[in-house]
């Protein structure tokens, strides 16, 4: 009598290699499976650092781009405060002057005495004149003058208050101001002219 297996036993050479194929087949792709999970999440892993590499330079640049606006914002501002306010002392000074006298004027107080010495600032090509004056009104007059003088358009300094005296016949009292503003060094002039500077 024939085994029932005998068919399988007598084709063995044929379907067993092909089963160890599957099977190692099977093996093979469990193998590159894991492999390539494992390759996918370190490139998950890249990614990740890389988008926050990418939003710290993100930031960085943001950074630089307000730094350079600022800088470039601060570049026009000095452009502007040497053409419009430090400019040279022959197209400034009078109107300077006279920017203080109406100062006050307005606050009500009286001025006297005027003289201009002036300070050298050659490294900065700066010349700092000097506006020493008189001024005399009540407590409540020369605090609208000084308050007037720091907020003026013409770049004007307070530079000293002094008390110098009072008045005999009222509350109003006296003192010494001195109020400074500064102008771009001018170029040497060929003429003889001496420069302002002495008492008015």
């Amino acid at each position: 009598m024939i085994s029932a297996q005998s068919p399988w036993r007598a084709r063995l050479k044929i379907w067993l290699p092909a089963l160890i194929l599957v099977v190692l087949n099977l093996m093979v792709l469990s193998t590159y499976r894991f492999l390539l999970a494992g390759q996918a999440q370190i490139q998950a892993g890249r990614t990740e650092r890389r988008q926050v590499r990418v939003a710290e330079l993100e930031t960085e640049r943001r950074i630089l781009d307000e730094t350079v606006a600022e800088v470039e914002r601060n570049r026009d501002l000095v452009e502007r405060l040497y053409s419009e306010w430090l400019t040279p002392e022959s197209e400034r000074l009078t109107a300077v002057i006279a920017e203080v006298k109406r100062l006050a004027e307005v606050a009500g107080v009286e001025y006297s005495s005027f003289s201009y010495p002036d300070k050298l600032l050659e490294e900065e090509g700066l010349v700092k004149r000097s506006l020493v004056f008189s001024v005399e009104g009540t407590y409540l007059e020369l605090r609208s003058f000084i308050n007037l003088i720091e907020v003026s358009d013409l770049f004007l300094i307070l530079e000293s208050v002094r008390l110098t005296g009072g008045s005999r016949q009222g509350p109003a009292v006296r003192v010494s101001m001195t109020v400074s503003t500064l102008f771009v060094l001018e170029e040497p002039a060929e003429s003889g002219d001496d420069p302002p500077g002495a008492a008015i």
